[in-house]
């Protein structure tokens, strides 16, 4: 199993067995820690292994001081300690990221948690009374006992464009662990429960806008500053946009601050020659320029974005290819030449802080029409959007919503939007499934997984939109993907913007302080004074590689449509006549429909993996 994905020990593999239990650590080094750090961790009757990167040390170790055994704990002398002092409720008392798992020699009992935001994977299953656990699916697959058997339902909901259950895999009998919960194992039976969730009635409301500012400031910063402790260089994907750039500016702001105490910072940016338009490097290249940071152009258009190559196309666990999964594997190969551990993202920026979600209704309501009309007109001119437009989304539409109890509003708005979306596809509006998946299989797995929702307590139609922006699954397989990505070039993923202490803020804000007038990501915009180049600042906005993807879709449609979907495997699941149909109407320039790649991607996998 460990051979399976060794890629995920570059630094060493050690095992422990003991008790009818054995585990097994792959060490990455990121860390000063990790390089003294010896896993498993064993300690009288627990033994420890785990992936993660623990924040707010100093916090935590103040609180479990009596249960450490060491004045300079590692991650995984801080989790255990947290164990023993928590037990169970450990996970809900640590920052960071994280996936780990303890066994409890004398209680024969398994303990496993996964970080609240999904940043490190944790997979099990249970096969003949056996428990066998993991980062990746394939390390499972590699037992003997675990057969490779296709999920269908997974497949189905794949093809539909569907990514809202968290808690399956693409093979039958392999679970995820899904984020925020943790898991307890024992012979005679399996727990799994959500150890977090957001708090719906924290509130954050200050008297003054300085002090939100001031707030998310502080909180950024850190978050930024945790994610640089380490020895070797971190890297980070620098686009045009203000969420990368934001923590681009905050690690060099850093650097002047507090001198050579942190990680010196690499950044890698898309460059395009021919489509132009696709280039951000004329915004980007400001905040390399202010703070003199190292920048590699990275060959965008020279990228193949899917390919059999299992570094390109579709990796073992899961069919699922990022639409620029390319661009991101030349990133890696070049941040690895250059001695990079840990590459960070801007990844959740736009569902942390932007996502325009203007609360105007709070205004109305308030009977503050001076300034509701004030702020409808801003809005209107910043985004160029005609004001009985703007009045309608950001207004009439929230208010339908205050009024039904519940959130029936959005109830009866969800019909309405399958049938527009499906007179674009072209599908039947109670048809959630492109044409040409075959209907005996599509019937089979209908109806599919529904996206999570707000609590019921939530009435604020903003509050209920960022709730669903944060928590959106797509985000969360995303993130797993991208963090073992990584991991196949010997480095971990981060995300400043997916700090637990940045997420609980922006849903305690009223959202009026997040965004206002038109003006999307305004606080961020405003905390960033001093820190990002003024004109940066102002006008940072991310540039869309699409045109990219688009050009390429065709060519990959031409060149591997027929070979991965007229197998034996996927001729079962796809009408390959239906499809081919589709990838001419699209070649011929119809708009695309996104279950083409879905279903391309799939085929392939099918067709290397199972």
């Amino acid at each position: 199993m460990a051979d399976a994905a060794a890629y995920r020990g570059p630094d060493g593999i050690e095992a422990w067995s003991g008790a009818r239990a054995s585990l097994t650590h792959l060490a990455l080094n990121v860390t000063a820690a990790d390089e003294r750090e010896s896993q498993p961790l064993v300690e009288n009757d627990l033994v420890l292994v785990a992936d993660a990167r623990i924040d707010d040390r100093s916090t935590l170790q103040s609180n479990v001081r009596r249960q450490l055994r060491t004045g300079s704990p590692t991650d995984a002398d801080l989790i255990l300690a947290a164990y023993r002092r928590w037990g169970a409720d450990c996970p809900a008392h640590l920052i960071g990221d994280f996936a780990f798992a303890i066994w409890d020699l004398e209680e024969r009992r398994l303990f496993a948690a996964r970080d609240p935001m999904g940043m490190r994977p944790l997979h099990y299953c249970i096969e003949n009374d056996r428990l066998l656990f993991g980062s990746d699916v394939k390390q499972l697959l590699a037992a003997p006992e675990v057969p490779a058997e296709l999920n269908e339902s997974m497949a189905a909901a794949y093809l539909a464009g569907n990514f809202n259950d968290l808690r399956h895999t693409f093979y039958n009998g392999i679970r995820a662990l899904p984020p925020g919960h943790a898991l307890h194992v024992t012979p005679e039976q399996t727990d799994r429960w959500q150890y977090w969730a957001l708090d719906p009635d924290e509130r954050i409301e200050y008297a003054r806008d300085r002090e939100y500012i001031e707030h998310f400031r502080e909180l950024f910063t850190q978050a930024v500053q945790d994610r640089l402790r380490s020895p070797h260089p971190v890297g980070l994907m620098l686009s045009g946009g203000l969420d990368s750039g934001s923590v681009a500016s905050m690690a060099g702001w850093l650097h002047e601050q507090e001198g050579n105490g942190l990680a010196p910072l690499r950044t890698y940016s898309w460059a395009f020659e021919t489509l132009t338009q696709c280039d951000e490097r004329f915004i980007s290249n400001e905040i390399v320029e202010r703070y003199g940071l190292s920048s590699t152009p990275i060959d965008a258009e020279a990228a193949p974005l899917l390919s059999v190559d299992p570094y390109i196309g579709p990796d073992r666990d899961s069919p699922y290819v990022g639409g620029f999964h390319g661009l991101e594997e030349r990133c890696l190969r070049r941040a690895k030449s250059e001695g990079v551990r840990r590459m960070m993202t801007g990844h959740r920026g736009d569902l942390v802080a932007g996502g325009w979600h203007f609360d105007y209704l709070r205004l109305l309501k308030g009977g503050q029409w001076r300034k509701l009309c004030s702020a409808l007109q801003a809005h209107a001119e910043q985004t160029g959007v005609p004001l009985r437009r703007t009045i309608d989304i950001y207004l009439l539409q929230p208010l339908l919503s205050s009024l039904w109890p519940e959130g029936r509003a959005e109830t009866l708005r969800r019909p309405a939007k399958k049938v527009y979306q499906a007179l674009r596809s072209g599908n039947s509006p109670a048809d959630p499934f492109p044409p040409w998946v075959r209907s005996a299989f599509a019937d089979q797995h209908t109806p599919l997984p529904a996206p999570p929702e707000a609590p019921d307590v939530v009435q604020n139609a903003a509050r209920r939109g960022r709730y669903r922006w944060l928590f959106m699954p797509t985000h969360m397989r995303v993130a797993t993907a991208a963090e073992r990505h990584a991991a196949r070039h010997g480095m971990e993923m981060a995300d400043p913007w997916s700090d637990l202490r940045l997420i609980e803020f922006a849903f305690a804000v009223p959202p009026a302080a997040l965004c206002r007038n038109g003006q999307n990501k305004w606080l961020v915009r405003e905390s960033m004074r001093d820190v990002m180049p003024e004109s940066v600042r102002k006008h940072a906005q991310k540039i869309s590689p699409y045109p990219l993807h688009r050009r390429a879709l065709k060519d990959y449609l031409f060149e591997l449509a027929p070979s991965v979907i007229e197998g034996v495997k996927a001729e079962n699941i796809v009408n390959s006549k239906v499809f081919d149909a589709r990838c001419n109407r699209y070649q011929d320039g119809s708009r695309e429909d996104k279950r083409l790649w879905h279903t391309l991607t799939f085929g392939l996998w099918l067709e290397e993996h199972l």
